[in-house]
């Protein structure tokens, strides 16, 4: 791991830890319409398609990380493979991450109550606990979706 990525480990395990397991799904349940209406209201362009493709990306790939911590074998992969097409409009982009952050909350609420111990491996960051993963994807989201221009 880069120091880096270390360094972005701590700031993000720092920031959860300072809230509980219910404040970090609530804090997910309340971001999702507002990444979400972000989407719809953003230009239709190749550009903002490529950058909502990559939100939903990161959150599905972060969803199978968060299986992992709750028991699913670990698979070391990269998020390429959880993007939607970018042949997508921004409309069905935005429903498809209210859908993904759906299934997101849905994990979120099974593991929140996971010891803090229990980690699942970030490929940038290293391991992170369960309450850092809800961190990461609530700020990643909310993060990257300023990026929507229009």
């Amino acid at each position: 791991m880069t120091w880096i990525g270390n360094l972005i480990r701590n700031y993000t395990e720092r920031r959860a830890a300072g809230q509980s397991p219910g404040q970090l799904v609530e804090n997910l349940i309340a971001s999702g319409p507002a990444v979400a209406g972000k989407f719809a209201r953003a230009a239709d362009t190749p550009r903002n398609r490529e950058a909502a493709a990559h939100i939903i990306g990161i959150e599905r790939w972060s969803q199978r990380r968060l299986r992992t911590a709750l028991g699913d074998v670990m698979v070391r992969d990269e998020y390429d493979g959880y993007r939607p097409s970018t042949d997508l409009s921004m409309t069905e982009l935005a429903e498809l991450f209210a859908q993904t952050r759906e299934q997101t909350v849905a994990l979120a609420q099974t593991a929140a109550n996971l010891p803090d111990s229990v980690t699942a491996p970030h490929n940038d960051l290293g391991d992170l606990s369960v309450p850092g993963w809800l961190y990461y994807m609530d700020s990643h989201a909310t993060r990257e979706c300023m990026r929507l221009r229009g």
